[in-house]
């Protein structure tokens, strides 16, 4: 049989007052007192002895089940309710104190360790990637307000759903997704960490595109500004030699040469400035704006222009932070070119749509036309692509610089809305 402490004390005890039974008994024998007298207080003092045995056993019960009762919230983390002490000096008082001790300590640890928590999570939901966190049997418990921009919903519509209904698994080199489209786009970076005992997985989302335009956007400015440094060079001393000989010469036809030469050399540097555009280094000063204002601003700009084009408005996000005089540059270019691209179209479009909405935590811009859309999406952002006969093609790639610069994104598709088929262009910055 296992040691039993409880078990060990109450035969202990119970063998003690059998043994002072009988010793008072003898005792009383030996006074020569009547048989019913000795059986009589025996068999009180028996009856006294047993209380005194089962009350301290009880207290003693009490001491170590009000003990076992504290460890239990200890662990469970409950620290609602606190052990008082029952007495005041020796081993037992002692071990209540250091009890109580213990769950003051494991209570401040757990209060500062929530307010760190806390800290943690207020500060990845200001991050601007998306943060995903997924309890040991793979369901959604946590994300950011970033996760929108993965799946176009707030992050609790999705709480508790499986890895695998959001498009990821858990694969022996990490985390990835499912789709090839999201994982062109996105790279996870996936760790672990244990709360409360269970592991959970901590899955952090990086837009490569955005990288990957940088460097392209990088090879781009070195290449305009190596071009435009050559051309710049030959073209002074042709100019300058253009304008000396035109001076001396004699003839109109001379004349008429020297003065082609000398325009054309214009405007190639005009055609280099506008290039160098692109090469020029962006820093938005950020406010706080009103976009109702800058769409009318915008709007009437062509309105007297294109008395024909119908420009609609839709401003439903009434406020964004931008650089108020970088984002009308971008949307005066891109209602120029919904307008070319309607006017261009056969039939011709009459409509520009420019809206905004809110994509928490982001606002987003479009700008639609009815000019029958992109001919060839995959190259319609490279710098120097253009469909047009008089078209330089740094006007898209120009406005989605200024949008990236903004830490936002910008998106080039085709619709088709019954009839009418035309291009729109999305502009999501961050709120």
């Amino acid at each position: 049989m296992k040691a039993n402490f409880e078990r060990s004390l109450h035969w202990y005890l119970a063998m003690l007052g059998l043994a002072v039974v009988a010793l008072l008994s003898g005792l009383l024998w030996q006074l020569a007192l009547p048989w019913w007298q000795i059986v009589l207080v025996s068999g009180a003092v028996s009856g006294v002895l047993w209380r005194l045995h089962k009350q301290r056993l009880a207290q003693l019960k009490r001491i170590f089940s009000r003990a076992h009762w504290q460890l239990e919230a200890m662990l469970q983390a409950d620290f609602s309710q606190q052990l008082r002490p029952h007495f005041e000096s020796g081993q037992v008082a002692a071990f209540e104190q250091q009890l109580i001790a213990l769950s003051e300590q494991l209570h401040h640890q757990k209060s500062r360790y929530n307010s760190q928590i806390f800290v943690i999570y207020q500060l990845i939901d200001k991050l601007n990637a998306p943060i995903l966190v997924f309890t040991e049997d793979s369901r959604l418990s946590y994300a950011n307000q970033a996760f929108e921009s993965l799946y176009r919903q707030p992050w609790q519509h999705y709480k508790g759903a499986t890895a695998t209904s959001l498009g990821l698994e858990e694969a022996q080199q990490g985390w990835q997704f499912i789709s090839h489209a999201q994982a062109a786009r996105w790279q996870l970076h996936s760790s672990y960490f244990y709360e409360q005992g269970a592991r959970h997985s901590l899955l952090v989302a990086l837009d490569i595109t955005k990288a990957l335009r940088q460097k392209e956007l990088a090879a781009w400015q070195q290449l305009i500004r190596v071009i435009s440094h050559e051309i710049r060079n030959s073209l002074t001393p042709v100019s300058s030699l253009a304008q000396s000989l035109a001076e001396r010469a004699t003839s109109a036809r001379e004349q008429q040469a020297l003065s082609v030469i000398e325009q054309r050399c214009l405007h190639l540097q005009h055609f280099v400035a506008r290039y160098g555009e692109i090469s020029k280094t962006i820093e938005p000063q950020l406010q706080k704006i009103q976009l109702g204002p800058l769409f009318e601003s915008v709007r009437d700009l062509f309105t007297t222009q294109h008395p024909t084009q119908q420009i609609d408005l839709d401003c439903q996000a009434h406020q964004c932070h931008c650089d108020p005089h970088l984002l009308e540059q971008v949307l005066i270019n891109l209602v120029k070119n919904a307008i070319e691209a309607n006017q261009s179209a056969s039939p011709a479009g009459q409509r520009v749509s420019l809206r905004s909405y809110y994509l928490s935590p982001a606002v987003v811009i479009e700008v639609a036309d009815e000019g029958g859309g992109f001919a060839n999406l995959d190259n319609v952002l490279t710098p120097f692509y253009s469909t047009k006969v008089d078209g330089q093609g740094i006007g898209l790639t120009f406005s989605q610089h200024v949008i990236e610069c903004h830490d936002g994104h910008f998106e080039v598709a085709n619709v088709n809305e019954g009839e009418r088929s035309g291009a729109v262009i999305k502009m999501t910055l961050p709120s």
